[in-house]
């Protein structure tokens, strides 16, 4: 008797929630009640949990329910193993405690009655980490999807807003970087201050704009520039250009209209996806240049030509920013795939993840991404065609202060 009373309940409140009108709903039970076959079929269907998605008309259930909260689970880990830590948000214990409390500091961030500011870092520190979509994010911290996208949006931003305290331009009166003062292979490249180059991450886009955002292999992405120093730090990052965007391109606005500047008597060295000028030494065209092809055997190893030389020696110090694009995104898997997220906060995600990056480095010197060799993707097209990008002045320096530099590799080879 009593799965029939409920099999009628079931009904009818199925039926007011299909039916708009309140007559039809009870038109419906009314038949019901007089049909013991109806009445059969919605006790068999209910105890065949076809109608379980009527559960929380009769009976409201609270979602996240786990004997654990998000607060208590990061606290667990924050104060259990230090590996256990790193894996989860991708820097030590310490240096979490220390972006939080920079964050905190700044009034970027603050903790609420529902949520300390070390969930909040930590949700999101878990997300760039993982690269995990909302709903995951909403299990492991037991809240609502809207508060995890809320409190992840905040902390997005507060990170953002550290941009011109962990990412600055070096000085004009910069030292030489002790990899080419210490190894006498690199002495001619004296007054170099970094490398820079292009990086695609994927990003998802309105249909009407992914031609202009499908790059050469095929997908959409965002072309982010940056120049980085020889200890794999960030100087300076462009993010938002199309997959298209020729890398040339995206430096010269950013020269023009983004602020990039280069100290006077310095330069920066590029693949050949770049002019040749003097603040921006590119490699020879039509000679070796890629590491591997010189490291195979005894008989690559050997030089062929002046130019051939000075492409080894530039290869070789030009890889720190394949290196460094490399550690990136080993640490932040969410740069490795496209994200639901607006085109404006996909961009400013991969601000973010150079900014922690540059923290991290700061605060803690090496740690495991840092130490371990990290496999060299090549992430530009070097075999784009570059013509008319710069002036004839720039070009003319640029080949002497080049030819200069492959005089003295030459002389001074060993």
């Amino acid at each position: 008797m009593y799965d029939i009373i409920l099999a009628a309940v079931m009904a009818d409140r199925l039926y007011r929630s299909v039916f708009s009108s309140t007559t039809l709903a009870n038109i419906m039970s009314i038949l019901d009640d007089d049909d013991d076959y109806w009445d059969q079929v919605y006790v068999i269907l209910f105890g065949q949990d076809f109608l379980t998605f009527s559960n929380s008309l009769l009976y409201k259930r609270p979602c996240r329910t786990r004997p654990f909260t998000g607060h208590q689970m990061v606290c667990d880990i924050l104060n259990g193993h230090p590996d256990r830590g790193y894996d989860q948000f991708r820097m030590t214990t310490t240096s979490f405690v220390a972006l939080r409390d920079v964050l905190l500091a700044r009034g970027l961030i603050r903790g609420t009655r529902y949520m300390t500011a070390d969930e909040q870092l930590a949700i999101f520190l878990f997300c760039v980490g993982h690269g995990v979509a909302n709903r995951v994010l909403a299990e492991t911290f037991q809240h609502s999807g809207e508060t995890i996208s809320r409190h992840f949006n905040n902390v997005l931003r507060g990170i953002v807003m550290l941009k011109d305290d962990y990412l600055s331009l070096p000085p004009n009166n910069a030292m030489v970087h002790p990899r080419i003062r210490d190894n006498l292979n690199f002495h001619p490249f004296k007054n170099a201050i970094g490398a820079i180059d292009g990086t695609h991450i994927p990003v998802i886009v309105p249909r009407s704009d992914q031609p202009r955002f499908r790059c050469r292999k095929g997908f959409t992405s965002q072309n982010m520039m940056a120049a980085v120093s020889f200890d794999h730090t960030f100087f300076f990052v462009c993010t938002g250009w199309e997959g298209s965007a020729a890398d040339m391109r995206v430096l010269r606005w950013a020269c023009d209209s983004g602020g990039f500047t280069v100290p006077d008597g310095k330069y920066y060295l590029v693949d050949s996806g770049y002019a040749n000028t003097d603040k921006f030494l590119a490699p020879y065209r039509g000679e070796r240049y890629h590491l591997s092809q010189f490291d195979s055997t005894a008989r690559a190893r050997t030089h062929r030509n002046p130019k051939d030389l000075y492409n080894h020696r530039h290869a070789q110090l030009r890889n720190v920013v394949e290196k460094t694009f490399g550690i990136l995104k080993k640490r932040f898997k969410i740069l490795n795939h496209a994200t639901p997220f607006s085109y404006k906060v996909q961009c400013m995600i991969a601000m973010a993840c150079c900014i922690v990056h540059n923290f991290i480095r700061r605060s803690q010197g090496n740690d495991m991404y840092f130490n371990e060799e990290i496999d060299q993707v090549h992430t530009s097209d070097d075999d784009e065609y570059v013509t008319n990008t710069v002036g004839t002045d720039e070009s003319r320096r640029g080949d002497i202060m080049r030819r200069t530099i492959t005089e003295q590799l030459w002389s001074s080879r060993c």
